[in-house]
């Protein structure tokens, strides 16, 4: 029998594997496998997250607009922002204007209108806080700025581009963080002595000239002004539509339209990691393929008679993507973006700011995701936006269903707090 001491002496000699199973046990599980490739650290992750699934419960505390508000009207609302005091920024893309709540939910002002005049814009694509405190808000063509103070007094315009090399812009998405001040859309060139078109899908930071500074994605493709077609991947698609920028000024982007790859570039440009998720694309069903088709035939008839057009089987991997406040990086995928999800509205994959798949995330309140859209903002509010699908079909005649007779209800926001 082992004396008292030898005993003693025996456990010390276990206590340092004991301590690193139990640090073995109690660190979380990562999702992913961390391999460099050409310099750059990529994660490698699978289909399941590490953490498993959550719910999020949101918590309704008012609603605007829709049928029961007679006060209030809303055209399409494609962005939400959320100021210091808590006011409620909404951009309107039909109205050309901005509704601006209190936390309360009571309409107290409304920036900018259309026009082309100082202040005035039409069909905005987006808009952010600029880091001198005014709001940007995006046109979509011809491709600029408008900057506002929050009481509605013009700011001035900050053009897009070199005025001096003849191209025409058309954008998409502005974001800002950490100072930086990303600007995503098209950059066209007209050569009409050779017949061709040059168009580049770009995205980049922006000078305080409105130049294009860094680039952190982009796509170029060139076609002749006698063959032009109308092709969803060359004209609609592009990494304008998927990315964020975190409040450090770093900026999360997915590149490349399948294959469920995000990048993360630091605000000079610097390809910091890559991260990945192992995800099977999503087929259209017939109500998408209708979707797409029907913008493509309406853009053909307005614009181009007679252009061959074409469409995309799949959606794209990474419809939207959200750095929270936390640095972590939320994702909605094609299939929750387009299929219902069981007992909850949608679900979000969730990403550490390292790029590890750590859980999925149901969000739990009303709504179909095939017809309303959420937006998040803040630390703890979203905003649920309904009928937002209809409401912007029906600019490119319908639903992309042969069921498009019923008149579409008034769009409504309902802010809710997340539990």
């Amino acid at each position: 029998m082992l004396s008292l001491r030898e005993r003693f002496f025996r456990l010390l000699s276990f206590l340092p594997l004991f301590a690193f199973l139990m640090m073995a046990l109690t660190l979380p599980a990562f999702a992913g496998e961390e391999v460099i490739t050409d310099g750059i650290l990529h994660v490698v992750n699978g289909a399941e997250p590490s953490g498993g699934r959550q719910t999020m419960n949101l918590e309704e505390l008012w609603r605007a607009g829709g049928e029961d508000d007679e006060e209030t009207v809303f055209g399409i609302i494609t962005k939400v922002l959320i100021d210091d005091d808590n006011n409620i920024y909404l951009l309107d893309a039909q109205l050309s204007e901005i509704s601006v709540f209190s936390p309360e939910g009571e309409l107290i002002n409304t920036l900018g209108r259309e026009g082309e005049g100082p202040g005035e814009f039409r069909g905005p694509a987006d808009m952010c806080f600029l880091p001198d405190g005014t709001i940007g808000v995006l046109q979509t063509f011809p491709g600029k700025v408008i900057k506002l103070n929050l009481d509605n007094t013009s700011a001035g315009t900050w053009p897009l581009g070199d005025p001096t090399k003849g191209a025409f812009y058309m954008m998409r998405g502005l974001r800002q963080g950490g100072g930086n001040v990303v600007a995503g859309g098209t950059e066209q060139h007209v050569d009409q002595a050779n017949g061709i078109i040059t168009r580049e899908t770009f995205l980049s930071n922006l000078t305080t000239e409105g130049l294009r500074d860094k680039t952190f994605a982009t796509t170029s493709v060139t076609m002749k002004l006698a063959e032009l077609r109308l092709d969803e991947k060359e004209l609609i698609d592009g990494a304008d539509r998927r990315f964020d920028v975190g409040d450090d000024g770093q900026v999360v982007v997915a590149i490349p339209r399948n294959g469920y790859e995000v990048s993360i570039f630091a605000a000079d440009g610097t390809l910091k990691r890559v991260f990945s998720r192992e995800y099977e694309p999503w087929q259209r069903d017939e109500r998408a393929a209708g979707i797409w088709q029907r913008i493509l035939e309406t853009v053909q008839r307005t614009q181009l008679p007679g252009a061959p057009i074409s469409w995309e089987d799949t959606e794209p991997d990474v419809e939207f993507i959200r750095v929270a406040r936390d640095g972590t990086i939320w994702i909605l995928n094609s299939r929750a973006m387009w299929t219902e999800t069981p007992g909850a509205f949608t679900y979000y994959d969730v990403f550490s700011p390292m790029g590890h798949f750590e859980k999925q995330v149901q969000v739990i309140c009303e709504g179909n995701p095939k017809d309303d859209i959420l937006f998040f903002a803040g630390n703890d509010l979203a905003f649920m936006i309904t009928g937002f699908w209809d409401a912007a079909l029906s600019r490119f005649g319908g639903s992309g269903t042969e069921d498009d007779e019923d008149e579409a209800e008034p769009m409504s926001v309902i802010c809710y707090r997340i539990k």
